[in-house]
């Protein structure tokens, strides 16, 4: 099963180009990000250099979602069901190889990011970071386990809404603009959003500088882990209980 998921996949051209293109916007963005916060840095406020470096991952995430997503709704599933109608394993094989390629994708690209990032930060003057420094590790790492939950909530949704225009618009205002716009929110919500919202807990994963007023980083990975989880089980439940 796992086998025939990856033929399907390798062989559609969208999902592949997602994760070709995911390192390429993780770096870029990641670059602009760091060298924009590096120039607004006066020298009397908390600094993380790995951190700036990394921010990328909240553009690179759209990339990864829909990866997900695409490698869901690009299919015929009368077909796919035809020929394998045991759901829960088809779709228990797609998320395994959804996950596994985003993992390899979002540790190489947490790793070029990270050096990209390092380059921009130098050529403002400021502190920067290398590799072994405490927590570095960890947050390149974490940068594939950020994008693989993001892919993973991607082919959940897809599941969910079986359109792609549908899970794309989805995935993108639950994972990008919510917490974005969250400062034009109620104060309480605003502060709820920031610190609680899963997609911006999670992305503490990347933090070495510590934030009382923010989630630890493996605390908040696991909160968005947590509600990975929770769209996984009703995608699963949705589609075992589905006609198509």
């Amino acid at each position: 099963m796992i086998r025939s998921e990856w033929i399907k996949l390798r062989s559609l051209r969208s999902p592949v180009w997602c994760l070709i293109v995911l390192p390429a916007v993780n770096a870029l963005f990641g670059a602009m990000i760091a060298t924009a916060q590096a120039r607004q840095w006066d020298g009397t406020q908390a600094w993380d250099p790995i951190r700036a470096s990394l921010s990328g991952v909240i553009v690179a995430q759209i990339a990864a979602a829909v990866f997900g997503v695409l490698a869901f709704t690009t299919e015929s599933l009368r077909i796919s069901l035809a020929a394998t109608p045991r759901r829960a394993r088809m779709l228990a094989a797609k998320a395994l190889l959804v996950t596994g390629s985003m993992l390899v994708t979002g540790f190489v690209a947490g790793l070029v990011a990270f050096v990209a990032g390092q380059a921009a930060i130098r050529g403002q003057g400021v502190p920067d970071a290398s590799l072994g420094d405490p927590g570095a590790l960890r947050a390149v790492a974490g940068t594939g386990l950020y994008l693989a939950a993001a892919s993973l909530i991607g082919l959940a949704v897809g599941v969910l809404t079986r359109s792609t225009a549908a899970a794309v618009t989805s995935v993108i205002v639950g994972g990008l603009l919510v917490p974005v716009f969250a400062n034009a929110m109620p104060e309480a919500l605003a502060r709820f959003v920031i610190g609680y919202w899963p997609t911006a807990a999670g992305l503490r994963i990347l933090a070495t500088v510590p934030d009382p007023a923010m989630l630890d980083p493996w605390p908040g990975f696991g909160l968005l882990a947590g509600a990975t989880a929770v769209l996984l089980v009703a995608a699963f439940s949705t589609f075992r209980r589905r006609d198509v």
